[in-house]
């Protein structure tokens, strides 16, 4: 399994994710895809890969964009389970068991919903719910994408599909997931429910 970090300036965050990640049950590696950070992330991550074995760092010469920097992580990673998942501690580790036995289980892409049972919200304004609310729902009726979360940045994915779909992908802006289901359609999709903070 690799999981995808991307970081502008989450020295911080990582100090306290990192240690997360790798106590779970997974045989993981986990990719740090830094967009030259300031706050000495790349360092940080550096010297944490005495510890962390599996722990990798990818810089990057400058601010390139979330969906980009997922993509370059993808494509360097060694994992048969996909993960991209943000540094900030708004994405819930625990569920990440679930999402890649989804993909053990059969799933092409496993989400980080909060949109299904078990997910939801929490420290966000109503005009950003609201907004989230309906492009998701644009998404959903414009693309005809039947995931209820398809804006997650928080998934899984197999990787012969991500190898399929890889030349296709444009990546703009944060919203890697949608890109991936709409143009790697049809797919089995799961969606595992967690709390966004």
């Amino acid at each position: 399994v690799s999981v995808i970090l991307p970081t502008i300036n989450e020295a911080e965050n990582l100090a306290e994710l990192l240690p997360r990640l790798f106590a779970l049950p997974l045989d993981l590696e986990v990719i740090v895809v830094d967009d030259a950070s300031t706050d000495g992330t790349a360092v940080f991550v550096r010297e944490q890969g005495r510890t962390f074995r599996m722990l990798r760092l990818m810089e990057r010469p400058q601010k390139m964009g979330l969906a980009s920097a997922v993509i370059d992580g993808f494509s360097a990673a060694a994992g048969e389970v996909l993960v991209a998942m943000d540094a900030d501690l708004s994405h819930n580790e625990k569920i990440l068991p679930e999402l890649v036995a989804a993909i053990e289980d059969g799933a092409d892409v496993a989400i980080g919903s909060r949109f299904v049972v078990g997910g939801g919200m929490e420290g966000w304004p109503r005009r950003r719910q609201f907004a989230s609310a309906v492009a998701t729902a644009v998404a959903r009726v414009m693309l005809r994408v039947r995931a209820h979360d398809p804006m997650s940045g928080y998934f899984a994915v197999r990787r012969s599909v991500f190898d399929r779909v890889r030349p296709q992908l444009r990546p703009r802006g944060y919203k890697i997931l949608l890109e991936i289901l709409v143009r790697a359609a049809p797919l089995r999709v799961l969606e595992v429910g967690f709390i966004f903070v």
